[in-house]
């Protein structure tokens, strides 16, 4: 086997199966609870994770996608594979996309072991091509609690992105075998090799540049391909409707207490979060919905309370919302921001140093004074001593008389 063969099959393989980006990963910050979410929902957790955020080895994954769907921060990035098996149905011939899992008895177009391993912004996306149709049938039978629960937060959290009319026209839930029959629409030979040809040459490709790693170098490498192609959509929908669609979106909900020092910024790892100085001397809060993972670390890593959680917002674009205006206030020694109810204008840093200072100078000050205290007092018991030898009478002279 060639070099170029060799490198060639570990690119494949490298993309069968997701990435952790340990950096953006919930543990990586203080919490009175680990979180376990994609070991214990891995049908082989104890096989590939050593813990949550290290992996001992991918050979036994199969890339269901459940690592990707629950994870809280969106650290675990899917594999290429995944998002063209989850998106390339975006541009098929058939009016509906039906969603299952591997119970179900009907020939649907995605299967997976649950129907909650495909992410909401995944199923976001296809829903505003097509009609969704999610086979459900299984699920009064499954015994697996963790899959239930992820399968009922998916669904949730795509009710409130779309809205209950967008997703009541666009969503279906079978329930009942009766319930949205399918209907496969059947290709020619010609029509299937044309198909199948503009699905390689365009719809791939184009999956394939969203990917990280394999992004335009004039745009940045999205670490989130599902949320990055949701955004495109809405973008086309956007210029092509008259009256534009509202989604909702968990932005993090700032209120008057943020005085702009950047800790939140610094936090988060998806870089959703930007503070902008303005030209008017203003500043604001820039917060990228497409690349915020609704995780809510921000919140969390601010010590001034000066984020409120995280709050559903109906916005017409996935782009970035300006969510806070305000005026900085500087440390009259640094030039940090400080809260503007800051009383002696100084920054917490400045404060403590100000106050180690102070007690410094007053140390110096009593150590000085205790100094002088006790060279006054060996000034005085010197004196005293002087004066009473001065004071004492002259011892009498010898007698010698008798010596003669």
């Amino acid at each position: 086997m060639s070099i170029f063969t060799k490198v060639a099959m570990n690119a494949l393989m490298n993309n069968t199966h997701p990435e952790i980006d340990r950096k953006q990963c919930w543990n990586l910050r203080p919490h009175r609870e680990q979180c376990t979410d994609c070991k214990d929902i891995c049908p082989y957790g104890d096989e590939i994770f050593t813990r949550p955020n290290l992996v001992k080895d991918w050979d036994p994954c199969t890339d269901c996608g459940l690592c990707v769907s629950v994870c809280r921060t969106q650290c675990i990035t899917p594999s290429a594979e995944q998002v063209q098996r989850d998106l390339r149905l975006a541009g098929a011939d058939n009016d509906a996309i039906w969603v299952g899992c591997e119970q179900s008895a009907r020939r649907n177009d995605i299967v997976r072991p649950c129907v909650g391993a495909v992410c909401w912004e995944a199923l976001a996306y296809l829903a505003l091509h097509k009609k969704l149709v999610l086979d459900l049938t299984p699920c009064g039978e499954c015994e697996n609690d963790r899959c239930a629960a992820l399968l009922r937060a998916e669904l949730t959290r795509l009710v409130e992105f779309l809205g209950a009319p967008l997703f009541e026209a666009r969503v279906t839930l079978a329930y009942q075998p009766e319930d949205a029959p399918y209907h496969a629409k059947e290709l020619t030979r010609r029509e299937m090799f044309a198909h199948v040809g503009d699905s390689s040459k365009s719809g791939t490709r184009q999956l394939l540049r969203m990917l990280p790693g394999l992004g335009d170098d004039d745009e940045d490498e999205p670490a989130q391909p599902f949320r990055y192609a949701l955004n495109e959509r809405v973008k086309q929908l956007k210029t092509a409707t008259e009256t534009p669609f509202h989604y909702g979106v968990y932005l993090p909900a700032f209120n008057s207490s943020c005085y702009g020092c950047g800790r939140c910024e610094k936090t988060c790892r998806a870089g959703a979060i930007r503070i902008e100085d303005l030209p008017d001397g203003q500043t604001r809060v820039v917060v990228t919905p497409w690349k915020c993972s609704e995780c809510g670390m921000c919140a969390d890593s601010c010590n001034h309370k000066a984020i409120d959680g995280m709050k559903l917002r109906s916005l017409t674009t996935l782009g970035p919302v300006s969510v806070l205006r305000f005026k900085k206030s500087f440390c009259k020694d640094c030039g940090k921001p400080v809260p503007p109810d800051a009383a002696d204008g100084l920054c917490a840093t400045c404060r403590v140093k100000a106050r180690t200072k102070k007690r410094q100078e007053a140390a110096a000050a009593r150590a000085k004074a205790r100094a002088a205290e006790r060279a006054a007092k060996k000034a005085a018991e010197a004196e005293a001593a002087a004066q009473a030898a001065a004071a004492a009478p002259e011892p009498p002279a010898p007698d010698t008389s008798g010596m003669n």
